[in-house]
């Protein structure tokens, strides 16, 4: 069961994909989706919400326009407008406004990360509207992104890789967070996860960092559509706590 295409944003491609849960007041999950800003749309990762579902949420793939026609600043926005949607519309399909909880990967990582750095009060929502964040495999520190082939696609510049680096950003009261990386993934994300954590850690806040042992950047994604998986169990057992 799907509700597909709703436009939440100013932009065409900002539209989310909802999977409700047949029970009404079900916690909500937002996946937000990587391919390096670039590649790929929520079509392709619908498969993520069946072990949302199967868990007992209402899963919501996220979308956006990719890069170079969008900005990685616009992309944020269009996952803000995302949270704001299913705030709003908790109800309508069958979720409980008062437990929303965001997880995205790879470049989704970064937005994810980007999330839990929000000021929601700022746009009009609850400042706590995310009861916790879970970063799969995240760039938090974007001057890696800004200094590789990657920048003649999203184009970061001397301000934007400010504004999109969630390490740079990390507020004195934030949703509780869980880290997540494969453990056979290359030594950058483990840095990223690592140093953003101690980061996180320095402010006082919840965080943790959890390792997928024996899997890749691409796997353990894959298994997220599992509910009976590693990742996806790491992820809702996390969400389940808060």
């Amino acid at each position: 069961n799907c509700i597909e295409d709703i436009r939440v944003g100013a932009r065409e491609e900002e539209r989310i994909d909802v999977f409700p849960n047949p029970n009404p007041k079900a916690p909500i999950l937002i996946f937000v989706h990587g391919g390096w800003w670039l590649k790929t749309t929520r079509k392709h990762w619908s498969y993520t919400a069946y072990g949302f579902v199967q868990h007992g949420y209402t899963g919501i793939v996220s979308d956006n326009t990719l890069c170079p026609k969008g900005r990685i600043p616009d992309i944020t926005q269009a996952n803000r407008a995302a949270v704001a949607w299913a705030y709003e519309h908790a109800d309508e399909i069958n979720g409980d406004r008062d437990r929303i909880y965001l997880a995205g990967h790879s470049a989704g990582g970064q937005q994810a990360g980007m999330m839990a750095v929000t000021d929601w009060v700022q746009h009009g929502l609850p400042a706590d509207v995310l009861k916790a964040v879970v970063p799969l495999s995240g760039i938090f520190d974007m001057r890696v992104i800004q200094h590789s082939y990657l920048n003649g696609f999203v184009q970061l510049n001397g301000e934007s890789v400010q504004t999109q680096s969630a390490i740079l950003h990390i507020p004195d009261s934030a949703p509780p967070i869980q880290l997540m990386v494969a453990e056979e993934e290359s030594t950058e994300f483990h840095r990223q996860a690592e140093e953003f954590l101690e980061a996180w850690k320095a402010k006082k806040l919840d965080g943790s960092l959890v390792i997928i042992p024996d899997e890749d950047h691409s796997t353990y994604i894959f298994e997220m559509g599992h509910p009976d998986s590693p990742t996806c169990n790491a992820v809702v057992d996390f969400f389940k706590k808060h």
